[in-house]
């Protein structure tokens, strides 16, 4: 008998120990996955996974200043970067890059391993004629706006390219930079820009494409090709006001547009060109052709430039061009003389035919 209630107590003993002591699932580690850089600033993805229907909340901090903190929200102001992972345990989070970040995600009081996206700059390049002999205006603008960074203006020469200036990219030009060119050979030249980078800021540099111009020279042609003259491009219509509120959503921004038309029969190519605010807020036209009679639309946003959509590249509340109650558009040749302006100053009714 004895030996009967010492085994039965056993049996209630673990059975009760099982009870106690069975613990609950712990939560699975997250995980985040995303590209290796981010060329110009833009929108990218990252995805992850965590245990299906928990939040999990992204945190991150610049590589120049390695100090993590949670992932604000720009969009809304106050609030925070979270994600909840669907029935399969996936989430996306998306995100602007202006240099080199690391990200990681937390659900409760786990943490993901951590991930490193590089930026890579995207320039562009242009070179404005000069009346100068053996001198022309190089102009560069670089996204993600980073001020210091070395540009390296080299002019083609046969098969192989020599330097011919070196300045840095200029935190007080609202984006672009400009410098003259000096002892260049006269006529028809070549040039690109060679942009470095910032390691201890996470960001890549990038070599431009190539942009040519007519150089006055000592000897040889005196006259350079005639530059299009006031007028035969003209802003057609601007959209100041974006319908609805103004969220700072991509969307939002990209329903404030400028409207360009080609008045003459002749295509124009607008390389160098600029659209610019009374806040010089410029948008600088790479090599486009604008056939005659034909329009082009500048967004305020980002998107894919193709067809007559053109992208500002701007992001956030922050990111709309146009005052609502009174402004003026200025369109410049790459010359950097005025060709046309439009000029509006009531809110209603958002747009103007100009």
């Amino acid at each position: 008998m004895i030996s009967r209630l010492v085994t039965k107590a056993v049996v209630i003993g673990v059975a009760a120990t099982f009870a106690i002591a069975a613990p609950a699932s712990a939560a699975a580690t997250p995980t985040l996955s995303g590209p290796e850089e981010v060329v110009g600033y833009r929108e990218f993805q990252m995805t992850g996974t965590a245990d299906p229907g928990t939040t999990v909340e992204l945190w991150e901090t610049s590589i120049g200043w390695n100090t993590w903190e949670r992932a604000r929200d720009w969009a809304t102001a106050d609030g925070f970067v979270t994600a909840t992972a669907d029935a399969n345990g996936r989430f996306t989070i998306d995100r602007y890059l202006d240099s080199g970040f690391y990200f990681r995600v937390q659900q409760g009081s786990v943490q993901s391993a951590p991930i490193t996206v590089y930026s890579r700059i995207s320039p562009t390049f242009w070179v404005n004629r000069s009346t100068a002999t053996g001198q022309a205006i190089a102009g560069i603008s670089v996204l993600p706006n980073q001020p210091g960074l070395g540009v390296q203006v080299q002019r083609k020469s046969g098969s192989s390219w020599v330097n011919v200036k070196s300045f840095d990219t200029d935190p007080d030009a609202a984006g672009n930079t400009t410098s003259t060119l000096t002892g260049q050979p006269g006529g028809d030249q070549t040039f690109r820009a060679v942009v470095s980078g910032d390691a201890s800021n996470g960001v890549r540099g990038a070599t431009s494409a190539e942009a040519s111009q007519w150089i006055v020279g000592t000897s040889g042609p005196t006259t350079p090709p005639p530059s299009p003259a006031v007028g035969t491009v003209k802003f057609t219509g601007i959209q100041y006001d974006s319908p609805g509120t103004d969220t700072g959503s991509n969307g939002s921004l990209n329903t404030e547009w400028a409207k360009l038309t080609n008045t003459t029969k002749s295509a124009i190519n607008l390389k160098g060109w600029t659209v610019r605010d009374q806040a010089k807020i410029i948008y600088t036209f790479p090599s486009y052709s604008l056939a005659a009679g034909a329009s082009v639309f500048i967004r305020s946003g980002k998107g894919t430039n193709a067809g007559n959509q053109r992208y500002w590249g701007r992001a956030g509340k922050v990111g709309y061009v146009w005052n609502n109650d009174g402004e003026q558009a200025t369109l410049r040749n790459a010359a950097g003389a005025n060709i046309d302006a439009c000029v509006w100053k009531t809110v209603s009714p958002g747009y103007t035919a100009c």
